[in-house]
């Protein structure tokens, strides 16, 4: 495993619209995701996660628009 500065992180830039309208607050969304509330909190506000969690709650989600991937609405946010 690569050191924790050198891994790349990622971003959902649809995440507001695809799950945070849907759930009140991060609690609610957490419980239904069965997330972290902090991660949802940090996905919400833009800042990068690891792409495994992402890719994970996105799929939990699953309310990505039809014929989309959850792997598409994923930008890296790395600066090469």
């Amino acid at each position: 495993m690569s050191k924790k500065n050198s891994r790349a992180w990622f971003v959902c830039p649809q995440w507001k619209t695809l799950v945070a309208d849907r759930y009140a607050s991060d609690l609610e969304a957490a419980r239904a995701l069965h997330a972290n509330p902090r991660v949802l909190a940090k996905l919400r506000s833009g800042t990068p996660v690891a792409k495994s969690t992402l890719l994970k709650l996105l799929r939990r989600a699953a309310r990505h628009p039809a014929g989309v991937a959850p792997a598409d609405l994923i930008v890296d946010t790395r600066t090469r």
